[in-house]
């Protein structure tokens, strides 16, 4: 019978000798439980993050290609424009009116970009974004491709007569 009282009394008398204290071990369980939230907090923060310059960077590839076609766009009618401009008394009005048919198929969609950026970047109160003022700088090469095809034809039609 020795044999089981001591395997009774040997953990009951290590638990003592090394302090055991039931409110100290709950309070080690609930540290740890906290060090868990605080990690899993952290964790979450750093995904949050991680999400966040992803989108940003999705805008920004977005931003890039509208700015692309844009530009490849202004420069394709400015060729058209050119072309136009330095064949005129050649070109037949059919031929005319396909320059000027390709020259405002480019620019009215470039028109409409540009302002919906505009509008949507003001109404979402972003007004210090970068990229509006390259959208604002944009209007200028375009505002001018009107006004010259406006001259244009003013001048065409005040010949004749």
């Amino acid at each position: 019978m020795l044999p089981i009282r001591l395997i009774i009394v040997l953990p009951l008398l290590l638990i003592t000798l090394l302090g055991f204290n039931p409110t100290l071990w709950t309070k080690q369980m609930s540290f740890g439980q906290q060090s868990f939230e605080n990690t899993s907090s952290r964790i979450e923060n750093r995904l949050d993050t991680i999400i966040e310059l992803l989108q940003q960077s999705k805008q920004g590839s977005i931003i890039q290609l509208n700015l692309t076609i844009i530009v490849f766009m202004m420069g394709l009618a400015y060729v058209i424009f050119g072309l136009y401009i330095g064949q005129e008394h050649k070109l037949s009005t059919f031929t005319r009116r396909l320059y000027l048919t390709a020259y405002f198929a480019l620019i009215v969609p470039i028109t409409v970009i540009l302002v919906k950026y505009i509008v949507n970047t003001l109404s979402s109160g972003k007004v210090d974004d970068p990229v509006l003022t390259v959208a604002y700088l944009l209007l200028i090469p375009v505002t001018a491709s009107y006004v010259l095809m406006i001259v244009k034809s003013k001048h065409e039609f005040v010949r004749p007569s």
